[in-house]
């Protein structure tokens, strides 16, 4: 997989982490921000092969990643660095332009300590250094919140939560 590809992923994954930490605001009428590094990442790909450089995934065909997440700010009662989830990412192709200037839709799902926030967006397929995902929901003290998770390559993921 190309180093670009990559990093689009990762950038995603760590927006959805970011996302999920400002769900734990909790209050009602609140914002709360969240704040992520990826620890590491694996890819697959539903369709295609992932690790051809030249394939261009069909319509249809999906890449799936999973992230652990990291704290980038201690949240969760734990410090920086601490493991505190994970996220998985399902993305699948609605062009046939691939990654470079394809597009598609991305669902995901951030699990952390106190339950997990779902997201959705086309964050993976684009070009550009930054990312957006819309939070649609989830379960425990996210259960009513809406926000964003923004990513960016290589710089970690930011989650904005309103209550």
């Amino acid at each position: 997989m190309s180093a670009k590809r990559l990093g689009v992923l990762t950038a995603c994954a760590l927006g959805l982490v970011l996302m999920i930490g400002v769900v734990q605001a909790g209050a009602q009428g609140s914002t709360t921000v969240l704040k992520f590094r990826s620890a590491s990442q694996t890819d697959a790909a539903v369709g295609f092969n992932i690790n051809d450089q030249n394939a261009v995934p069909p319509v249809g065909s999906q890449f799936i990643v999973h992230v652990v997440l990291t704290n980038a700010a201690p949240q969760f009662g734990k410090p920086i660095g601490a493991r505190v989830g994970r996220v998985l990412l399902d993305c699948t192709f609605l062009t046939s332009a691939g990654f470079n200037g394809g597009d598609g839709i991305c669902s995901g799902i951030a699990h952390v300590p106190n339950g997990y926030i779902t997201f959705d967006g086309n964050g993976g397929f684009g070009n550009g250094n930054v990312h957006y995902y819309a939070i649609t929901g989830g379960v425990g003290p996210y259960a009513n919140d809406r926000g964003q998770i923004r990513t960016s390559n290589g710089g970690g993921a930011t989650v904005t939560l309103y209550s």
